[in-house]
């Protein structure tokens, strides 16, 4: 462990791997940092927190320079005597670190590029209510209008039986007026029926597109567990042979079960964290270290950097 006293900005381009910064300016640098007797104040699960986030953190939390943290990280971060994961994300979050492909790629990327480029039309459903009472009313007003010129017709054929020029030529005017108005109410009909149609067709693509983005989200995330399952059991055989290593370098620590074992989650999370890429650090509890016997054994383990806190 090396320890500087001074603000974090100081650090170099040649610094160790990881370098933890806290509020008051104090670094610390190293492959592993172990804070066991140092005078500091942060609790292991902001400086857990820091690791998650990476730079820049908020001021007055402590910030740790490294690679960037992996997926595995939201399940190793911390290792210590209650810790649990859950094995099959875990190892399938190494698997995502470690650039383990599957068979199930290709698709995914495809499924994932159809529903990204999946864009339904929009529909305004009052303009949709609005274009259906239109087109109610100009088909009632054709059809008012088609019944007055019907009667206004069969008025100037009876009247030119009748003789009555002066009552023939009021009606023939009226029915002038009205095939007026039959007309322009037909390409009222016409326009409003012209737009209903546009906007129910806009509408069945829309409920077309909802639907198929179902379907696309149903396909995506089928394939991404399914990608998931196959880094999982891609890295299977290596976790479990980690995992039998850690059995044997916890023995110290305490809450073993009743078969002397240590926890079975802080078993998993240390296997896990062994065959790992981690650039970034966990944060140890220093019981672990004890129990495995002391900071270069767990290093060996680990085979990447650590904060004992």
């Amino acid at each position: 462990m090396i320890r500087h006293e001074r603000p974090a900005e100081a650090v170099d381009e040649d610094s160790p791997p990881v370098a933890l910064h806290l509020p008051d300016g104090t670094t610390f640098e190293g492959p592993v940092i172990d804070l066991r007797g140092a005078d500091v104040d942060p609790a292991p699960e902001s400086i857990v927190d820091a690791v998650r986030a990476g730079e820049p953190t908020r001021p007055g939390r402590p910030t740790v320079h490294a690679p960037p943290p992996t997926r595995v990280h939201a399940h190793v971060a911390r290792l210590g005597p209650d810790t649990d994961i859950d094995r099959r994300a875990a190892l399938a979050a190494v698997g995502a670190a470690r650039g383990v492909e599957t068979a199930h790629d290709d698709d995914l990327a495809a499924a994932r590029e159809s529903l990204r480029s999946l864009s339904p039309p929009t529909v305004d459903a009052e303009e949709l209510r609005a274009a259906r009472r239109r087109a109610a009313a100009a088909g009632s007003e054709a059809e008012r209008l088609r019944e007055r010129v019907a009667t206004l017709r069969g008025r100037v054929t009876a009247l030119r039986e009748e003789g009555d020029a002066d009552a023939r030529a009021d009606a023939e005017a009226s029915l002038s007026a009205a095939t007026r108005d039959l007309s322009e109410a037909s390409t009222e009909r016409v326009a409003a029926a012209q737009r209903l149609s546009m906007l129910e067709e806009r509408a069945r693509r829309a409920r077309d597109a909802r639907e198929e983005r179902l379907r696309l989200e149903d396909r995506v995330g089928n394939l991404e567990r399914a990608v998931r399952h196959a880094r999982a059991d891609a890295v299977a055989l290596e976790f479990h042979d980690a995992r039998r290593r850690a059995r044997s370098l916890l023995d110290g620590v305490p809450g073993r079960d009743a078969g002397g074992d240590a926890p079975s989650g802080l078993r998993d999370a240390l296997a896990v964290a062994a065959i790992a890429p981690l650039g970034a650090p966990v944060v140890v509890d220093p019981g672990i270290a004890a129990a495995a016997g002391g900071l270069d054994t767990l290093e060996t383990h680990l085979g990447g950097p650590f904060i004992l806190r």
